[in-house]
């Protein structure tokens, strides 16, 4: 009696898409200007552009992973015959693959070009009241958030083992084959990567010239960009591994006559178990890219004049993560408790070597800002 048997079990899923958004605020030419106002005159030039974006990419995963697996070419019987009884068993392999990816969230940002803004007051007339103003305020929240619930649940067994030759009259022997069982459980789940590609850009100018004398002159060019940033995640994972490799357990008793003998195969047990997850990767370019410039030109006799370009940045990042790992295994590998009792001949007992290797790796919570 001579049988190999392979059992082979794999599950991999995605279980969650990947959120990939690209947003770019659209750039405008703006400019505001009073040009050749008359004396005693009031003006008022202004430009205001407002961008608000709120951006929430959120993602919940559960799932639950249950396996069992058993290889078996063992549990065989030849017992009470007249004459020699052999059992020869062959190899018992079980081999299970988990893998669990997903909660996955990208975002690239561009606040784009503000084109050239700029605010200027020329040639005003003699008590004149003259003022332009560009204002460009952004307002920017992004929210990269996910909640991710893993359970993994893994019964594998292999036997060669268990098997009975008694009461024979010739010689009886049990040769088994090899019992493995490989199990890789592997979860990586719960990943941000936000990259703000600056703030804007342009030329900023703000200008008074030519003004009236007993002028009253304001140009002024105010950005304002405001970005609150959050990043979050939740991991619970469950990983539960049973495993059970036999070639031992056989029995050789009773036997008149000849030499009795048991030759047990090796049993080997591999588990891996591998968590990643919980990483958080922001990237963040606050600047505002171009020239700017301020400037008061041949202005009048008595006339106030004020030019300024001013740019407030608010950054707010935070980045969070909360995680939970639970790692549960029973592990046995036995090519022992063979018995060869009360034969009237030689009774030899030879065992296989047992192996066990069992890897847990967890890598979670990470956070990195650039």
């Amino acid at each position: 009696m001579n049988t190999k048997k392979l059992v082979y079990a794999a599950l991999s899923g995605a279980a969650s898409v990947a959120f990939v958004f690209t947003p770019a605020i659209a750039s405008t030419e703006s400019g505001a200007s009073n040009n050749q106002t008359g004396a005693d005159s009031y003006n008022n030039a202004s430009v205001s552009v407002s961008n608000d974006v709120n951006i929430t990419q959120g993602n919940t995963l559960v799932v639950t992973n249950s396996i069992s697996i058993n290889s078996n070419t063992g549990g065989n019987k030849a017992d009470k015959n007249t004459g020699s009884a052999s059992i020869s068993t062959g190899d018992a392999n079980a081999s299970v693959d988990v893998s669990t990816s997903g909660n996955s969230n990208e975002l690239t940002l561009n606040l784009g070009a503000m084109g050239d803004p700029s605010a200027s007051n020329s040639k005003t007339g003699a008590d004149s009241w003259n003022k332009a103003k560009v204002d460009v305020d952004n307002d920017v929240d992004v929210s990269q958030l996910n909640m991710a619930v893993v359970t993994n649940d893994v019964d594998a067994k292999a036997n060669t083992g268990k098997n009975e030759a008694n009461k024979n009259t010739g010689d009886a022997s049990i040769d088994t084959g090899d019992s493995d069982v490989e199990v890789t459980v592997s979860t990586d789940v719960n990943n941000n990567d936000l990259t703000v590609d600056g703030l804007g850009s342009g030329d900023l100018s703000a200008s008074n010239e030519k003004t009236g004398a007993d002028s009253w002159n304001k140009a002024k060019v105010d950005v304002d960009n405001n970005l609150n940033i959050k990043q979050g995640n939740t991991l619970l994972v469950d990983n539960e591994v049973d495993v059970c490799v036999n070639t031992g357990k056989n029995e050789a008793n009773k036997n008149t006559g000849g030499e009795p003998s048991i030759d047990t195969g090796d049993a080997d047990v591999m588990v891996s178990l591998d968590t990643t997850g919980n990483s958080n990767e922001a990237t963040v370019d606050a600047s505002v890219d171009g020239d700017w410039s301020t400037s008061n030109s041949d202005t009048g006799y008595n006339s106030d004049n004020k030019a300024k370009v001013d740019v407030d940045n608010d950054v707010d990042v935070s980045q969070l993560n909360n995680a939970v790992v639970t790692n549960d295994g029973d592990i046995h590998a036995n090519a022992g408790w063979n018995k060869a009792d009360k034969n009237t001949g030689d009774a030899q007992v030879s065992t296989g070597d047992t192996d066990v290797e069992v890897s847990v790796s967890t890598d979670v919570n990470s956070n990195a800002l650039d």
